[in-house]
């Protein structure tokens, strides 16, 4: 516990926070009717890079004394592997094509729109006082992101907008970020003065790319000028302790003012990173490793909902919403209209079956990601559209359609061999269930490059449009 402590401040004083939450619980009674939440998004964080779920190297304590007293979604997928469109789907309990937000990089369809309802408005509406903190250009109110918050903080920019978004749409963010102790700072002012309920976004963006390093403590032992593949992995592991140091800080303070006990916490990924796998450095695609993220729920103290869980049945980023307010007393018949539903029953019934949900994704962006450190350029040349039922996933490829992709979860979970000419039959099963949602994109959403009559032609030969 002593070097625990000593490598991450705050982390020992969580854990006697959790054993104290943990023991005075009360055996019985409902959740308050309308506790504060916190929701932490952790950007371009991959599932197996935190303790709680495999990862062996002590990188993450505070997040994992977190799941130990909370509940651990084991297959939690995102709508899409790009910041501000996965956030989109977050706040809003929809998937792309139906909150409008496609593209990080484009000229349409690059925005939330004002009518649609995000938590943030929900929650207000409901006399909660809400505030967001984060750090990056790709999570600003340039993409609507800001809507329903009545204190937005995103005081990093180093060049005006007009700078970061050329003429084309293509976003160069670089170095308009900020790293996560700046953002924690921020955050814990405003905590201080915080209403009784509150509703609080942080958003971390550490992990995202080596524009900015963490302090030296969490890169002792890494070569910066050693092999670009180990060097870069070393920094994204440093990047992913040092959040999780100022995450710690940020539950520290909380427990300490005595408000952590009557709150709910939620911490999600908006995506991953190839970190190599699939040929692949960044994002922006579809497979596991990109959309598949960690998912963590925090009950109050007072609910007696069972502790230290976890659920392994396929969960996505829209239900969270509808859980959120669910647990905060808004009943699902008053929700707003929502593709996502509600994860409170399985946190209801630890025996619950499966709800037999299938999750949507898709990236529709076509560009060339230069990646750091001299390693070779990831290039996006198609618009990805892909769908999961937890056995299986079906990655349909709209401008290459002989590229599509079908993997065998369950045998093959790191995708690497394509079943596509070998299981015809799951092929078009997981087909279907890709067209029976409204996915097509219209003119101008892969904004630079677009879809063109011929892809529109391929797809209505496989069926796909009428």
């Amino acid at each position: 516990m002593k070097a625990l402590g000593q490598r991450f401040r705050g982390a020992a004083c969580l854990l006697a926070v959790t054993v104290c939450l943990a023991a005075c619980a009360p055996e019985g009674g409902a959740p308050p009717a309308a506790p504060s939440i916190l929701l932490i998004t952790l950007d371009t964080t991959r599932a197996d890079h935190l303790g709680c779920y495999g990862q062996p190297a002590l990188l993450t304590p505070n997040l994992d004394l977190l799941a130990a007293d909370g509940v651990v979604f084991d297959d939690a997928i995102v709508q899409s592997a790009v910041t501000p469109v996965s956030h989109a789907s977050l706040f809003t309990g929809l998937n792309p094509y139906a909150h409008g937000l496609r593209v990080l990089h484009g000229l349409k369809e690059n925005r939330l729109p004002e009518p649609v309802l995000t938590l943030a408005e929900a929650l207000r509406g409901r006399g909660y006082s809400t505030a967001a903190f984060v750090s990056a250009f790709s999570a600003s109110e340039h993409f609507g992101l800001a809507q329903g918050f009545d204190v937005f903080d995103a005081d990093f920019l180093v060049q005006p907008v007009a700078e970061i978004v050329t003429s084309t749409g293509l976003v160069k963010g670089n170095r308009n970020q900020r790293q996560a102790d700046a953002t924690t700072d921020r955050a814990l002012a405003w905590l201080a003065r915080a209403p009784e309920r509150f509703f609080l976004w942080l958003h971390y963006f550490d992990p995202h790319d080596p524009i900015m390093l963490p302090p030296a403590p969490y890169l002792e032992g890494v070569d910066l000028g050693g092999p670009p593949r180990e060097t870069l992995r070393a920094i994204y592991r440093g990047e992913i302790a040092f959040m999780d140091a100022q995450i710690g800080r940020v539950l520290a303070a909380l427990a300490a003012s005595g408000r952590l006990e009557d709150l709910i916490v939620v911490v999600m990924a908006d995506h991953g990173e190839g970190l190599g796998d699939h040929d692949w450095w960044t994002h922006l695609i579809l497979y596991q490793e990109q959309i598949r993220v960690p998912l963590i729920l925090r009950l109050p103290a007072s609910d007696a909902r069972e502790r230290g869980r976890r659920i392994g049945y396929l969960v996505r980023s829209i239900d969270v919403m509808p859980t959120l307010l669910e647990l905060a007393g808004v009943a699902p018949a008053d929700q707003p209209p929502m593709e996502g539903a509600s994860l409170v029953p399985l946190l209801d019934d630890a025996a619950a079956p499966d709800p037999g949900r299938a999750a949507y994704a898709d990236s529709l962006n076509i560009l060339t990601v230069v990646s750091f450190g001299g390693l070779p350029a990831d290039v996006v040349d198609d618009l990805l559209f892909s769908v999961n039922d937890g056995s299986w996933s079906y990655v349909h490829h709209l401008q290459h359609p002989e590229k599509s992709e079908l993997y065998d979860l369950g045998n093959d979970p790191r995708q690497l061999v394509n079943l596509i000419a070998e299981r015809p039959e799951e092929t078009r099963r997981m087909q279907r269930i890709l067209v029976s949602h409204p996915f097509r994109p219209r003119a101008g959403d892969a904004e630079p490059g677009e879809a063109s009559a011929d892809s529109a032609e391929r797809l209505r030969a496989l069926g796909y449009v009428q």
